[in-house]
Parts: structure tokens; sequence; C-alpha cells
């Protein structure tokens, strides 16, 4: 068996960085994970019923026009997102 770890074996010298970015990048985000609010998690039955027609998940960036519509179609729904993007603005951007 190759040692990783000897000079002239550049595969395996390549391969410990890689594996070594990836534990670092894995590591960063379980950091970061600590730090996402609650109401993102929807922990809480209220804030799901309160916040889940202005928190989106991926299924947006299909068709955004139509998240938008139902947006605009409900000025309390505006008010809520702006509620909510004035309380979790510094997280958000």
């Amino acid at each position: 068996m190759l040692d990783f770890l000897a000079e002239n074996n550049l595969c395996g010298q390549a391969i410990l960085r890689i594996v070594s970015c990836g534990n670092a990048i894995i590591a960063e985000l379980l950091r970061l994970s600590e730090f996402i609010p609650a109401v993102f998690r929807y922990r809480d039955r209220a804030d799901q019923q309160k916040y889940g027609d202005i928190i989106f998940d991926f299924s947006y960036f299909k068709g955004p026009e139509l998240w938008e519509s139902k947006l605009e179609a409900k000025p309390e729904l505006q008010d809520l997102d702006e509620e909510f993007r004035e309380n979790n603005i510094e997280i958000v951007t």
C-alpha cells in the first residue's frame, strides 16, 4: 500500500488536501448551523403557521413569479414579510 504522506505520491497528497478541505467545510457548516434562527427550523407550530407563506424552500427557484405574486396579492403577507425582514436582516444578508 502506498503511503499517502510520501512526497513522491502526488495523488495521495491531492486526496489528503481534498479531504482536509472537505472536513473544514463540514466543520464550518456545523458551526454556522447553530446560528440559524428557530423560525427557519419550524420547531414551533405557531411559527410554521405564521411564516409558512413567506419562508420558501428551494422550490422558489423553479417559479419565483408564482411566489412573488402570492406575496403581492395579500397586504398582510407583505407586512409580515417586511416585519420578518427587519427582524432577521443581519442573518439573511
